[in-house]
């Protein structure tokens, strides 16, 4: 098996969001490309990650595997990657190695990550319709939800004819921001308006997570499903979180 991402300096950004969530991780590798999602220790969350074949300058996979890591030790093996490195991914004696080297700058590294037996099968969430959704650079949803953020535990996000809302009604005192329906950002609603609450903490990390990885970011909520934060990256590849909403009295 050999993987060299396209883009050595997303896959580590990729590698760090996924550690925020998932302490184990289950690489699921085939001729398609290199998948990994679970449920976050809190049970609120669900992460989906995928690097599409079309964004691996080489994918080598003779036959699909499954392959156990922890994340923080992933993590760190790729810490020190920079955006002109060559990272390639690899399995020997029951060790995944990652090696990377920049033939410009005269380096080269490799680790060896002891692999876990990890026995969870694959989730998939069903196809889920959703009321409402929002398209808008990543740094402005990204910048609200932490300023609206600091007033409370609980965020609410609406749209309606106005545009998408984001308030907070703390102990400390109210606060709320507006992104409107302009040109550069895109809206959809099917009804008058439509809202839902969500952990502050939650939603700020899926943000902080997702921003290194895309400029846009897309979400598609309700009051009733899991928030749904899209990003997507390279020509197929994709970062997806989903967060339970809060249910208030």
């Amino acid at each position: 098996m050999e993987i060299v991402p396209s883009d050595s300096a997303l896959f580590r950004s990729s590698m760090d969001a996924l550690k925020e969530f998932l302490p184990q991780l289950q690489l699921r590798i085939s001729s398609e490309g290199l998948r990994i999602n679970g449920m976050d220790v809190s049970h609120v969350g669900f992460v989906d990650y995928f690097l599409g074949a079309a964004d691996c300058a080489v994918l080598k996979v003779p036959t699909p595997c499954v392959i156990g890591l922890n994340s923080l030790m992933l993590s760190k093996t790729l810490g020190s990657v920079g955006a002109g490195d060559r990272v390639t991914l690899g399995l020997k004696d029951d060790k995944f190695v990652v090696s990377y080297k920049n033939d410009k700058l005269g380096k080269k590294a490799t680790y060896a990550i002891s692999t876990l037996d990890i026995s969870e099968e694959a989730l998939n969430l069903p196809e889920l319709t959703y009321g409402t959704s929002v398209v808008a650079k990543t740094s402005d949803i990204l910048g609200i939800v932490k300023e609206v953020g600091g007033f409370g535990d609980v965020l609410k996000l609406r749209v309606d004819e106005d545009g998408f809302h984001v308030s907070c009604d703390g102990d400390g005192g109210q606060a709320q921001q507006s992104l409107e329906n302009t040109e550069d950002r895109d809206m959809t609603l099917d009804s008058d308006f439509m809202e839902a609450s969500f952990g502050t903490k939650y939603l700020t990390t899926i943000m902080k997570s997702g921003a290194p990885l895309s400029s846009v970011t897309r979400l598609d909520f309700d009051g009733t499903q899991p928030l749904k934060a899209s990003f997507q990256f390279g020509k197929e590849s994709r970062f997806v979180s989903y967060l339970a909403p809060k249910i208030m009295d």
